[in-house]
């Protein structure tokens, strides 16, 4: 049994046929029972993304989108095996062949090999392409070829940072993917920059959860800024799903470095405390009173939390809020926590309530993707 209709499709259509290195990726998990390393990713509670290949040993997967009519619009992100938290490595289906590959660019040996073999991997890559509806690799191959980058690629380290911009910029060619890299370019100019919070309460898209807990993350670290300050980063950043792209370092660099959501949000629970009047009093009463609230609070204050007052969250969003979206997030986010401490009823719980979401709002192919997967868990739950 497949987890899912997409990963046994592109498992079928690459059988036998290796393309590691051309990938950078496979179909196929090479270095262990596939199985087991999938139900991890479900039982660490990411019900809520849509494996299809394998990098090493971490899962790359679609981020489902209640906000994107198809999957291929989606992000993608990596699992990381080490750190069991997700992280953006692509911001559709069309740039995760140029962007795994990126990763290695700075290599000269691993570069030299891709320059001498792009037309193979243009032609692998098609049924690849083909599979989710469009797509090519002209714009890797000119980046390879073009007589303007071999200069750079001599001082490849140097410049790797301005490739995964340039990569960016082509395929999430956004007004939001500018404002990030503008934001970015100020955070990484200036470490002690922590923006006022009205000047950064933009849409960023696809950069939304990294923005969120980069500043979030800053902000808790300028101890000389008091928290009056500073709680609209907290905010913005404890509404967010948690376990994905949660960057543990400062901020140095565009590429999203692994971190764990955990550390970040039990740092500024810490601020979210009903009785501390003088923290309490900085919030007005909107916030005091939204479900999410508590939630955060409870992150410091509950030993082993794991999740439930996120799960009575999301229902008081969906059923007194009418807002779907933040019912969603919030289920994400309980099922992060559930997963950390284990608790699968509470996973199977955020799941079955997803479902019904998605169901209630038309999500239809988040429905039917919700629901493939957890047939595969319940089939190996307690076989693995």
């Amino acid at each position: 049994m497949e987890i899912n209709k997409v990963h046994s499709d592109l498992k079928e259509i690459y059988k036998d046929k290796n393309v590691d290195k051309k990938f950078n990726f496979t179909f196929e998990y090479e270095d262990g029972d596939e199985k087991f390393l999938l139900m991890k990713l479900l039982k660490k509670g990411y019900w809520s993304v849509m494996p299809f290949a394998f990098s090493a040993d971490n899962i790359l997967a679609f981020q489902l989108n209640p906000n994107k009519e198809r999957f291929q619009d989606t992000s993608i992100v990596s699992f990381n095996n080490t750190y069991q938290e997700c992280f953006m490595i692509s911001p559709n289906v069309k740039g995760i062949i140029p962007l795994t590959n990126l990763i290695f660019m700075h290599k000269e040996y691993f570069r030299k090999r891709l320059q001498d073999t792009i037309d193979e991997v243009i032609l692998s890559s098609k049924p690849f392409f083909d599979y989710f509806g469009g797509g090519d690799l002209e714009f890797f191959k000119e980046f390879l070829l073009s007589e303007s980058n071999q200069q750079r690629f001599e001082n490849a380290e140097e410049h790797k940072e301005n490739f995964y911009k340039e990569f960016w910029s082509h395929y999430y060619n956004t007004p939001e993917n500018t404002k990030a890299f503008e934001l970015f370019d100020k955070l990484i100019q200036r470490l002690t920059y922590l923006p006022e919070y009205e000047d950064v309460d933009h849409d960023y898209g696809l950069w939304n959860n990294y923005i969120g807990n980069v500043l979030a993350k800053r902000a808790y670290s300028k101890i000389k800024i008091e928290d009056k300050d500073k709680w609209k980063h907290y905010w913005r950043c404890a509404q967010l799903p948690h376990g994905f792209d949660a960057d543990g370092n400062r901020f140095e660099e565009y590429t999203i470095h692994l971190g764990w959501s955990n550390s970040i949000l039990d740092s500024i629970a810490d601020s979210f405390d009903s009785e501390w009047e003088s923290k309490y009093a900085m919030f007005p009463e909107e916030v005091k009173k939204h479900p999410l609230f508590e939630a955060t609070e409870a992150i410091r204050k509950v030993g082993g939390y794991a999740g439930d007052l996120h799960i009575k969250a999301a229902v008081i969003l969906e059923k007194e809020y009418n807002d779907p979206i933040g019912c969603w997030n919030a289920l994400l986010s309980a099922s992060y926590w559930a997963g950390k401490k284990g608790d699968l009823d509470l996973v199977e719980m955020c799941w079955g309530l997803a479902i019904d979401l998605s169901r209630t709002h038309g999500w239809t192919e988040i429905h039917n993707v919700l629901s493939e997967q957890m047939e595969f868990y319940y089939h190996y739950k307690d076989k693995i």
